[in-house]
Parts: structure tokens; sequence; C-alpha cells
């Protein structure tokens, strides 16, 4: 137990992963007409909530609260601050499977505090450490207890709640562009460094241009969340596409595309422009149809940048070789073919089925490389 809450990337990626299989076997058994969704709410809410808050939620947690001791220089965020943290996560994930007030009591007041909790717990390392440059994670943490006391507090109005997921779907996009625009460039950089030391590349920093596509990103997000069907938003969708395609060619991917660890985050950033195109179309055609850009961000980008996140972080972080196994190797390939069939699945459904199970194998795979990782000490950096 004192090695599993050290770290906060220990018990979240291993209840991140197993979430992530639970939620969509079940969702799968659901489409079938296998199960019984146990919530008074739209299955789609329940199931739209689950994965962006709790599944990317979770992920986000694991995530920052590890990173935080790196930005500031502070000792990790352990013990019991972090078990109490995990507690709420698990309050809220049971409560949403409870029929009845109970468990909409339970499911909100876990969200609820689990967000609170984050936020408290980035607040004091951020701004004890006067580590100005990492106000913005407060801010957009911030916006995710907004959301969530909305989304909680307009309880049958499925119009407010809609416009909560939306609102929350670009709440994880933006904390994936302000830690991946760091993250993917800089560990592209490192390992060049190591491998291919006759190329010179320097992460460019954020700029014009960084600031221009979040900007523009920003604006579409609004318009999004406010205004869906909006011919002005499918204009900005193609907009923010575009310019999320040029962030992520300055950070030139291919040339490390020999090492699964580094290809899997630029691919995986490769979703969010393709999903702002696929909505910003979707929105401009006779039939305005979603489906396919909000799945090629949800499944695409978060679930392929948090399968790819959570294996190079794991290994890093435990002093293990930064390699990947074969499996996630496999683990990579599979969460990128569920991804492309679940966009074809709205062409033709029985690809839904390819994408489910895709999903669940590779989440599966990381449980098993992982969790020996994850349950052992640190090893001498390698």
């Amino acid at each position: 137990m004192t090695i599993l809450f050290s770290h906060a990337f220990r018990p979240f990626f291993l209840l991140v992963a197993s979430l992530a299989i639970a939620l969509i076997a079940a969702w799968g058994l659901f489409l079938a007409g296998l199960m019984v969704w146990p919530d008074p709410l739209a299955a789609r809410i329940v199931h739209g909530h689950e994965m962006l808050l709790g599944y990317a939620g979770g992920a986000i947690a694991g995530f920052l609260l590890t990173a935080v001791a790196t930005w500031t220089g502070r000792p990790p965020v352990s013990g019991g601050p972090l078990q109490a943290l995990c507690v709420t996560w698990l309050m809220a994930r049971a409560g949403a499977w409870l029929p009845g007030t109970a468990g909409w009591a339970l499911w909100g007041l876990g969200s609820l505090l689990f967000w609170c909790g984050l936020l408290g717990l980035m607040t004091r390392e951020v701004v004890g450490a006067g580590n100005v440059r990492n106000y913005k994670v407060l801010g957009v943490l911030s916006g995710f207890v907004l959301v969530e006391a909305m989304f909680f507090a307009t309880s049958g109005y499925a119009q407010i709640q809609d416009a909560c997921l939306r609102a929350s779907l670009f709440l994880v996009l933006g904390m994936i562009s302000v830690v991946g625009g760091r993250i993917i460039p800089a560990f592209t950089q490192n390992w060049l460094r190591l491998n291919r030391p006759e190329i010179a590349v320097t992460p460019p920093g954020f700029d014009r241009v960084d600031l221009g596509v979040v900007l523009i990103t920003a604006t579409f997000a609004i318009s999004f969340v406010l205004w869906p069907l909006a011919p002005a938003t499918g204009w900005l969708g193609l907009l923010a596409g575009v310019t999320q395609a040029l962030r992520l060619l300055r950070w030139r991917g291919w040339l490390a595309r020999r090492e699964p660890l580094l290809w899997i985050l630029h691919v995986g950033y490769a979703w969010i422009p393709l999903g702002f195109l696929l909505l910003g179309l979707g929105i401009l055609g006779e039939s305005p149809g979603l489906d396919r850009g909000l799945h090629a961000l949800g499944y695409g980008a978060i679930g392929t940048l948090i399968l790819g996140v959570a294996a190079r972080v794991a290994l890093g972080h435990t002093g293990r070789r930064l390699q990947a196994f074969p499996a996630m190797t496999l683990a990579f390939v599979l969460i990128l073919l569920g991804g492309l069939s679940r966009l074809l699945a709205t062409i033709d459904p029985d690809w839904l089925w390819l994408s489910v199970g895709c999903w669940i194998v590779a989440h599966a795979l990381f449980i098993w490389c992982y969790t020996p990782i994850l349950l052992r000490p640190r090893l001498n950096a390698q």
C-alpha cells in the first residue's frame, strides 16, 4: 500500500484502465440489448460523463499530481491525501451505477469532492511553490469544478447537461493542449538526442503560432458549447482543425517514428485536428452529424493519448528503460484500429463491435504489462 500511494500515477493509472474496460464493456452490452442501464438519466449522458469526467478525469489526476512535483521541486503528493482523492473518485464511479436518489447523491457528491480535491491539491503545490507558469492548469481545473456543479444542479435538463458534456470535452482537450504542447516535443527531442544525435531539433517554445492556435481553438470551443449546430461554429471547427494540424507538424514527430512510446503521442494528438475537421464538416453538412467528430476526439485523441502517456510516464517515474513492450506496441496498434473502426461504425454499425473489442484488449494489455511495475518500488534509472 505504501508503494501504491507513493505517487499519483500508480493508483490512478490502474483505476483508469480498469474503468475503461468496464465502461466500454457495459456500453457494448447496453447497445446489444443485453443490459439495462441502471440510472434514470439517459444512457448517453451517463456514458459521456463517465468517459470524460471519470475516465479522463482520473488520468488527468494521475498525471498532474505526478508532474507537479517535477514542476515545483516539492515532494510528490502521496499517502493520505492521495488515498482520499482515490476514494472520492471511486465514490463517483459507484454512484453512477446505483439507481435512484442514493446513487445520484453519491455520484454528485463524489464527483464534486474529487474535482475540488484535485484543484485544492494542485493549488497547494503550484501556489506554494510560486510556480506562476502553471496557474493556467489551475484555471482549467476550476473549469471542471464549475462544469460538474452545473451538470448535477441541472438534473432533468438534458440540453444543459449536453452542453456541460461538450464543455467537459473541450476542457479535457484544453488540458491536452497545454500539457501535450510541452511534453510531446520535449520527449521527442530527448529521444532524438540519444538515438539520432545527427539531427538537431529544438522543441518550439510557446510563441505567436501557439497563441493563435489556442485562441482559435478556444473560440471554437465556446461556440460549440453554446451553438453546436450554427454554421459559424462549423467554419471555426475547420479553421481550428487546420491550425492544430500545423502545430503538430512543427513537432516533427516522424523523426522518432522508430519508437512506439513517441509515435503514439504524435498520432494521438493528430486525432485532435481530424476531430475538429470532422465536427466542422458535420455541422456544415446538409444533415448535421457530430458523432464522427466527437468520437474522433473522445475515442481517438483522448483514449489514445491517455494510453500513450500512461505507458511512458509509468516507465519514466519507476526508473525503467523508456522502450515500449511488444505487448504495449500491440495495444497502441489496437487503440488506433479501434478509433478508425469507431468512425466507420457511423456508416456500418457492425464496425462498432471491432472498436469495442480493440478498446477493451488495448487497456487489458496495459493492465497486464504495467500492474507489476506500478506495484513495485522504483528501480535505479537505466
